[in-house]
C-alpha cells in the first residue's frame, strides 16, 4: 500500500524510516470507481492525495458552459486542488476518476502534523506544490503555443497510455475541440 509513495518520497527527499512510518498512519487509502467524483467544483478541497493506481482527470467549466480538461494525474503522483491551500476557498475544479483508483488520501488538517515529524517533509511539500504549479504552466503554454495537431502528437509521444485510457470526450476536452474534430485528426493523422 506505501510502497509506490515511499518510492516517490525517497527519490526527492532523505526522511528516516520511523519518521516516513510515523506519517503514513495519518493517511487512508480510498477507492474510486470509474466516474466517481474525487471532488467537485465548489466543494472545499480538504485533502491531499497519493494515486497508487489509476486516472484521475482534472476539469472545470470554461465559459461556454462546457467542461474543460486541464490536467491528468497518473499512478505515482500526488494530487489536490492547490489553490484552497492556505486559503478556505471552495474548488474551482473537479477531480474525476477515469478509471478504478486507489489514492492514500491525507487530510489537510494534517499536514502540521506531518511536517512536525520531520523538517524534510515540508521541503517535499514545497517541490510538490512546484511540481503542480509547473504543469499549470506548460498546460497555459501549450494552449497559447501549440495547434490542437501539436498538442496530439505530443501527448502521443511521452504519453501514449493517456490515448488507451482515457475516452475519446476527455482527450478532446484537453486539447479544446469537440471529439468529432478529434477523430477527424485521428485519422488523418493515420493516413500519414
Amino acid at each position: 500500500m506505501y510502497s509506490l509513495v515511499t518510492e516517490y518520497i525517497r527519490q526527492r527527499i532523505f526522511v528516516p524510516e520511523e519518521a516516513l512510518q510515523e506519517a503514513f498512519t495519518y493517511c487512508t487509502l480510498r477507492h474510486f470507481r470509474k466516474g466517481d467524483y474525487v471532488l467537485r467544483e465548489g466543494e472545499y478541497c480538504r485533502f491531499i492525495g497519493f494515486l497508487n493506481a489509476g486516472l484521475i482527470v482534472s476539469t472545470f467549466v470554461g465559459g461556454n458552459g462546457k467542461d474543460v480538461v486541464c490536467n491528468f494525474f497518473f499512478e505515482d503522483q500526488f494530487f489536490t486542488h492547490v489553490e484552497s491551500l492556505n486559503h478556505p476557498h471552495s474548488s474551482t475544479r473537479s477531480f474525476i476518476a477515469v478509471e478504478n483508483c486507489d489514492a492514500l488520501m491525507l487530510d489537510k488538517e494534517d499536514l502540521s502534523k506531518i511536517f512536525a515529524i520531520h523538517p524534510a517533509f515540508e521541503t517535499l511539500f514545497n517541490r510538490l506544490i512546484l511540481e503542480d504549479l509547473q504543469r499549470m504552466l506548460v498546460y497555459e503554454q501549450e494552449k497559447r503555443t501549440q495547434t490542437v495537431e501539436e498538442r496530439y502528437l505530443y501527448i502521443q509521444k511521452i504519453r501514449p497510455d493517456l490515448l488507451e485510457r482515457a475516452p475519446l470526450k476527455i482527450i478532446a476536452g484537453y486539447l479544446g475541440v469537440e471529439p468529432p474534430s478529434l477523430s477527424r485528426l485521428r485519422k488523418r493523422l493515420v493516413k500519414r
